[in-house]
Order: structure tokens, then sequence, then C-alpha cells
């Protein structure tokens, strides 16, 4: 690896050798979804960890990326960044981003909702949400689970639950999938990124069930759970 340059700044946790030798395998992969598979199938079998980035709104934010122990949102954002990312200093640069609203390294700018998370990286074209079209729904709720953060209403489209066989037509290689909660108070429990094997569609995602990162049949997964449906996201090339 070549020498950092001085001014980089680590954030904590971060192995910036490891991070570097996962971009040296898609360096010759110009494909996104291709990239995005290849990255995080080298994260395959990492531990899970709920709440891996740690802090409150009482707390100075840490920046923290590790490439070791994932929660279902770590593990999209990290993977998301490295595949978009072209060397360790826009890896760091793509994850604040992506993380925080504008890039503000802060509890209250994290974007700790997920109906948050895809507006602002929408807003800020590394994704793009296609979930439309008459197959979709509304969801209105009240979002109130995070001490710290002020409770308000939100409202954003999703596939109802009875719509998924459609909606599964929607899917491509590398989406992100969202999984909506069926509670009042809650957007989403749970993501992952959808790949299509064999004629199937498998999630790749950080579980506490399994307590690794794994890849699980999509069908499966939706019949474990207890779910009002899905919002679909798609990675964008900034190339």
């Amino acid at each position: 690896m070549s020498e950092r340059p001085k001014a980089l700044n680590i954030p904590t946790r971060l192995d910036p050798d490891f991070a570097n030798d996962l971009l040296e395998k898609v360096r010759e992969i110009d494909d996104l979804p291709q990239r995005l598979d290849r990255i995080s199938a080298e994260i395959l079998g990492s531990a899970y960890q709920e709440g891996s980035l740690g802090g409150g709104p009482a707390l100075a934010e840490e920046f923290r990326i590790d490439l070791k122990v994932f929660d279902c949102v770590t593990l999209i954002e990290v993977a998301l960044a490295l595949t978009l990312a072209d060397s360790v200093p826009d890896f760091i640069d793509m994850t604040r981003r992506i993380r925080y609203d504008d890039g503000r390294i802060s509890w209250i700018h994290r974007n700790h909702y997920m109906v948050d998370w895809a507006r602002n990286n929408e807003r800020s074209g590394f994704i793009r949400n296609v979930t439309s079209g008459p197959l979709a729904a509304e969801k209105t709720c009240t979002l109130n689970l995070i001490e710290g953060l002020e409770a308000r209403t939100t409202k954003f489209k999703y596939f109802p639950a009875e719509e998924l066989v459609a909606a599964n037509r929607v899917m491509d290689d590398g989406d992100i999938i969202l999984f909506v909660s069926t509670r009042n108070d809650l957007d989403v429990f749970h993501t992952g990124i959808v790949f299509e094997r064999d004629g199937r569609m498998i999630m790749r995602h950080a579980t506490r069930r399994a307590g690794l990162v794994i890849d699980q049949d999509l069908d499966e997964f939706v019949g474990q759970n207890q779910l009002s449906g899905i919002v679909v996201l798609r990675p964008i090339c900034q190339c």
C-alpha cells in the first residue's frame, strides 16, 4: 500500500490496510452491482454487533468505521462506500457522507431512521429510490423510538407485503432493500443487499439471529418476519 496522506484522519476502529486490500480486489471491476457483490462477499462471516456505532445525544460523536463487526445498517454503509470509492481517503469520505446528513459528524445528524437515510442519500446522489408505480402504497408513521430525537410524523412510499411477488420484478442485483415495520412508531426494522442466484433473490445482511453477516434466501427471511412491505433503493455510480 502506498503511504497515506499525512492529512488523512483515520476514523476509530478502521484498519486502512484492510480497506485498501478490499479496494484492490475490485480495482478492475467497473460494473457497480458486481463491485458491490465482490466487496460485500469479503465481509461474509463477519460478526454481528447491535448498535455498533455507539454514541448518544449527550456524547461527542465518535466517527467509527469497523470492517470486522457490523449491524444491518453499517454493513450497507461500508459496502456501498467501498463500492463507490477508489482510495482509502475516498472511502472514509464516502462513509461520512452516507452516514450523516450533509456529512456533518454529530449524533444528531446521523441518519438514525432509514427513511432519512434513504432521502438524504438520494439527495446526495448515492442511491435512487425505485419504490414507485401502481404497486406502491404510502405509509404514515410517527417516529419516536430514539431518545434524544424529537418525535415527528413522516410519510414514504413502499411496496405492500401482498405485492412482494410482483415487486420482486422491480429488484436488480445490488439493490438495497428496507423492510417496513408493522408498527406506527417505526419506519424500517431491517435492511440488506439483494443479488440474484439461479433465478432466486438472496439477501446479504448482518443478522442478530445468526450473529453474522450471511446470505439468506429473501423469501425465507420474509417468511420468518412480520412486515408491512419493502422499500427498494438502487445504488448509483458517480463516475
